[in-house]
């Protein structure tokens, strides 16, 4: 939060200081921030309707491309780590007789019960699997630092704002 804690008992403070004020919650007030170097204004200079509106559907763009890459990588990573729960799936209801008997060269060496215990211990192995593919993709978000890419809309509203890429990666994941 930018600002300054003000003191609210400091009876010396001028009329020209409170009007600068803004209140916060109850007993804080902050000062504003300082003004950006460009026009003046706080933020920056607002950009016209139609500005706005190119930026902000380029700043949608933008952020639709990031979440395209986060669902990429979303599936990847559950594809990878939920591989060999599948494969057990895949075997086990492929070979049993009473789903598909298929005449494929894995179903020789697998009766009915080996294929129900493949299609109860890859139910099994499922939930750690997908417990540990969750875990994964977090600490790949955090490690990557793709959720810092989201860039918020107000930025289509004043000029010189750019694409902030600062911050701190703890206040998203």
């Amino acid at each position: 939060m930018c600002g300054v804690d003000v003191d609210l008992d400091d009876e010396g403070s001028n009329d020209e200081e409170k009007e600068d004020e803004f209140c916060v919650a109850e007993g804080v007030k902050m000062l504003h921030p300082p003004t950006a170097h460009s026009e003046g204004v706080v933020w920056g200079s607002l950009r016209g309707k139609c500005g706005c509106v190119a930026c902000g559907a380029g700043l949608l763009l933008w952020n639709a491309g990031v979440a395209l890459v986060c669902f990429l990588l979303l599936v990847g990573v559950f594809a990878l780590v939920l591989l060999p729960a599948s494969l057990l799936l895949y075997a086990g209801f492929l070979c049993h007789s009473r789903v598909l008997d298929s005449a494929s060269p894995i179903c020789r060496y697998l009766d009915d019960n080996s294929c129900s215990a493949l299609i109860i211990l890859g139910f099994v192995m499922m939930s750690p699997l997908v417990v540990l593919a969750a875990a994964l993709f977090c600490g790949l978000l955090r490690r990557l630092r793709v959720l810092l890419l989201f860039q918020p809309l107000t930025h289509a509203w004043y000029r010189g704002q750019g694409l902030n890429w600062g911050g701190n990666i703890r206040a998203w994941v």
